[in-house]
């Protein structure tokens, strides 16, 4: 690393949440070495692993590792926060990847000074038996309006970087979140309106796998999820000076929550939790079992196929 900044390069702080990740963390290490970009500092926050995670982070002498129990994910990153000394922040997690020389472009976008944050594409990978991977999702942060990603949608979090001060600004992550720490980010920032800039180039790729906290949302982590995002729009709609188009966007996730969980309750034969969900679906949305009764029709009709093609194979 240099002693000396450039006047055009910020310091970019690459902070990476680990837990036994022994088989793929040095593959996001490696995609930051390959960056061809030296005003960088990478911090390790490892929550206690107990593979060989720390072996492998040994070999990596410019890391920074702090490897100590944690509360979660956004915990983890809170405390890279706390000692990150770059002016720029990326998140990259242990099972995902930079795309190649991304760090310049981003750096370079840094160079206006009311620019708080950064975003490129993303593209979500699978690792094929041959060896070879296939993209199976495509984000561009222009796709929709941040409001709308920061809600209803995906935002792609990793893709996104911010000039440090943005969380002294607007807070760092509730860490009471296991699973929608980065959408209730992603939300303040949207609704502070912060100034932000997005680049053409592919930044991020994301590794889907069966252990993966973002792509895994089957069976109790899906609960989980559903509760955090019920948790947070209560906590936001109960703010009167809300916008009413931003009110809508909460209450349209609600619903799709609700939808979704009382379609599973009903499956399960749940009825104590399908009485749940119905009521925080009323809550906010007196109209929900409208748009509940075609959902499960097409949820079953889903389920019901997939069956028949497992009984064929």
């Amino acid at each position: 690393m240099n002693e000396v900044k450039s006047l055009t390069e910020p310091m970019i702080t690459i902070i990476t949440p680990s837990y036994n990740r022994a088989s793929m963390i040095a593959g996001a290490i490696e995609s930051v070495l390959a960056q061809d970009f030296r005003e960088f500092e990478h911090i390790i926050i490892d929550g206690g692993s107990s593979d060989d995670t720390l072996e492998i982070l040994k070999q990596y002498p410019h890391l920074n590792v702090i490897s100590e129990p944690d509360q979660g994910m956004y915990d983890a990153l809170n405390k890279g926060l706390k000692i990150a000394t770059g002016d720029v922040i990326g998140f990259l997690n242990t099972d995902d990847i930079y795309a190649e020389r991304v760090l310049p472009r981003v750096a370079g976008a840094f160079n206006d000074s009311d620019v708080m944050a950064v975003a490129g594409r993303a593209v979500v990978f699978l690792e094929l038996s041959s060896g070879k991977t296939k993209i199976v999702d495509k984000y561009s942060p222009d796709d929709r309006s941040l409001m709308e990603c920061s809600t209803v949608g995906s935002n792609f979090f990793n893709a996104w970087f911010f000039r440090r001060s943005t969380f002294n600004q607007i807070g760092a992550f509730n860490s009471n979140y296991k699973i929608i720490g980065d959408r209730d980010f992603m939300f303040r920032f949207a609704l502070n309106n912060l100034k932000y800039i997005t680049i053409n180039d592919l930044v991020y790729k994301y590794r889907m796998h069966a252990d993966s906290l973002t792509f895994d949302k089957s069976g109790e982590k899906r609960t989980w999820c559903a509760n955090e995002n019920l948790a947070m729009t209560n906590f936001y709609l109960t703010n009167q000076d809300l916008p009413d188009s931003v009110r809508k966007l909460l209450i349209r996730l609600r619903t799709m929550e609700v939808v979704d969980m009382a379609a599973r309750s009903i499956w399960m034969r749940s009825y104590k939790k399908l009485a749940h969900y119905s009521v925080e679906g009323l809550r906010y949305n007196l109209a929900w079992p409208l748009s509940f009764f075609p959902y499960i029709i097409k949820w079953v009709s889903r389920v019901m196929r997939s069956k028949r093609i497992e009984k064929r194979l």
